[in-house]
């Protein structure tokens, strides 16, 4: 009869995570292993087949939990420009308010280990991949919403929107100064200018409310530029609180 598991699996990918999170994965050995996840080495061969294979496993569920869902419950729950917004708002802010330096196990990973592991490569490469999905899906509904600028080019700015957060990722591990991150932030801004306003545009209709005289007066006033005459650059930058809350719990209960 076959021994039953005295481990939860997804405690020790989360505990593996971490480690390889803090340190990288040829700084992190067996040893080191062990006395994370609290398993002999024979336990942690017969799981995971290797160090290696507990890795791979490992950056799944980080792929998971903080990347596909996080970014799946900010298209949920935020327009499309402010989910956008909120991927670089979260970072930046869980840099300066906790000093994090971490940066992400994706991002160290392509650095460390794809160019010679083809399947790490794979996973890393299928998740940039799928941001620059996240992005250019956000931009195609913030046009068609009247929320960004209908002259945005959806496929290239999605792809500059990906480097963008990449190099920010990279900068939160050697260089985490407010003014360097924040710029970053401006650049992202400005690659998704918000659509000007008027009283055709979906958003504005959804504002126009009160009497019948008030929306004959907003249509009498003097007509602003119709999407695609030209759209205005953000002058001030607004945080995504909510985005950054829910990017800091997630990464708690990772840390717990």
């Amino acid at each position: 009869m076959p021994r039953r598991k005295q481990f939860d699996t997804d405690d020790v990918l989360l505990k593996a995570m971490n480690l390889f999170w803090r340190h990288g994965y040829q700084a992190t050995s067996m040893h080191d292993l062990a006395a994370c996840t609290g398993l002999g080495r024979a336990s942690i061969y017969n799981e995971f087949g290797s160090k290696h294979g507990l890795f791979v496993r490992a950056l799944r569920h980080y792929d998971k939990v903080f990347r596909e869902d996080w970014v799946a419950e900010l298209a949920r729950t935020s327009s499309p420009r402010r989910a956008i917004l909120g991927v670089f708002e979260a970072a930046i802010e869980a840099a300066l308010t906790e000093g994090s330096r971490d940066g992400c196990l994706l991002i160290n990973t392509a650095l460390e280990l794809s160019p010679h592991d083809p399947e790490v490569a794979d996973i890393v490469a299928r998740a940039f991949a799928e941001m620059e999905a996240f992005f250019g899906a956000a931009i195609e509904r913030g046009q068609a919403m009247g929320e960004i600028c209908e002259t945005v080019a959806g496929s290239t700015t999605a792809r500059s929107l990906l480097g963008l957060f990449i190099g920010l990722r990279v900068l939160v591990r050697s260089r985490p100064e407010e003014p360097l991150l924040r710029s970053l932030m401006q650049q992202a801004e400005e690659l998704v200018p918000p659509a000007p306003q008027t009283p055709d545009t979906p958003r504005a209709r959804s504002r126009e409310g009160g009497s019948g005289d008030a929306r004959r007066a907003a249509r009498a006033a003097p007509a602003t530029p119709r999407r695609g005459a030209g759209c205005a650059r953000p002058t001030a930058r607004r945080r995504s609180p909510r985005a950054g809350r829910r990017w800091r719990r997630a990464r708690h209960r990772g840390r717990a």
